[in-house]
């Protein structure tokens, strides 16, 4: 699934503040944080699986007390990702996220058309099968309102935002006006209270496929991609194809419970066979930091184009600057076993 206008500004910004910021976020990301992280999660929970694997991540890790879920963002216009996410997060005894739904997508995949409905094997089978309360997606409140105002709410530097689809929310987060919720422009308020944000997309260092094309979480809605990857005002890493690619997860769900939605969404979208971990990936990261499992390219640029016919990614080492890369360090398979533990990790406070 994850395969294959000019660009746009750079901020510039000052390369011995840019060291410092690195040097705070990615350096204390060795060691586990002495306070949960608080994190974001904005998915794409539609087309692939991975991001119903990386939800259940999350939620094992906010039960060992190592992360705290702010709120879930919907990027994929699909009226069953909502319910399919409310019911997870209820599964694992957290019914009350808040969740945000997408608007202003533009869809520019081959054979799609502007706000078409992302596809999806599993949303409404879980849906109709695990209780949750939000009923549409549409019902839930935009999420570029949810996003003003989580992070509104939070102290300066301490949020982890962490999407595993499209960037299409984060682009309307940056191009937002001040509201009730804040004084501050989106941009602004994603400075001062973004501590890091972690993406699940692109390919590193070579941003194209063999075919010509870029990463999918970057060629869909690409100008939102280009607008927020060349213009985000705080460090990012980026967990990109190749990392998730050789990691695969998924069979072990077999073992937990029927009542499980995680299990039901593998077993609906290709019947409990190992399936990449992209998007778990860059939960992981999120939550724990580099540790032994990966190492961090150089500083530099990720620079997306728009392209033709769609976006990709370049990466342009830079000492300084606020954008890196995960590199592989621990074995794949080491690592897999490691993420599928947290996959089918029972809920602490979900159903007995």
């Amino acid at each position: 699934m994850r395969n294959d206008p000019s660009r746009r500004r750079v901020h510039p910004e000052g390369q011995a503040v840019a060291a410092v910021l690195l040097a705070v976020v990615l350096g204390a990301a060795r060691l586990p944080a002495a306070e949960p992280v608080a994190i974001i999660y904005d998915t794409d929970m539609a087309g692939d699986v991975d991001d119903v694997g990386a939800l259940a991540v999350l939620h094992a890790l906010a039960d060992a007390g190592e992360a705290r879920i702010l709120g879930c963002m919907i990027s994929a216009p699909n009226e069953w990702v909502g319910p399919c996410l409310d019911a997870v997060n209820t599964y694992y005894g957290r019914p009350d996220v808040p969740i945000g739904n997408v608007c202003g997508f533009q869809n520019g995949y081959p054979k799609s058309i502007d706000d078409r409905p992302i596809e999806s094997k599993y949303t409404r089978a879980i849906a109709e099968a695990f209780p949750h309360d939000l009923k549409r997606s549409t019902d839930a409140p935009p999420a570029v309102t949810l996003y003003r105002k989580l992070l509104a709410e939070q102290p300066d530097a301490s949020v982890t935002i962490v999407s595993v689809g499209f960037l299409s929310n984060l682009k309307a987060l940056l191009d937002s006006s001040p509201d009730q919720a804040s004084p501050l422009t989106g941009e602004e308020l994603a400075k001062k209270k973004v501590k890091l944000w972690v993406c699940m997309g692109g390919k590193f260092p070579d941003g194209r496929f063999a075919g010509g094309g870029g990463e999918y979480n970057v060629t869909i809605d690409t100008a939102a991609a280009v607008r927020a990857v060349n213009d985000w005002p705080t460090p990012v890493v980026f967990s990109g194809f190749e990392i998730g690619a050789r990691i695969k997860v998924g069979s072990k769900l077999a073992g937990t419970p029927e009542r499980n939605p995680v299990r039901a969404a593998y077993l609906h979208y290709n019947a409990l066979k190992p399936r990449e971990a992209w998007d778990l990936t860059a939960v992981l990261f999120a939550v724990r930091g580099r540790r032994d499992y990966w190492t961090l390219s150089e500083p530099g640029l990720c620079l997306m184009h728009a392209g033709v016919p769609h976006g990709h990614n370049e990466w342009i080492p830079a000492p300084g600057r606020r954008h890196r890369y995960l590199i592989e360090k621990m074995p794949p398979a080491e690592l897999a076993d490691l993420i599928e533990e947290l996959v089918i990790r029972p809920p602490r406070n979900g159903p007995k």
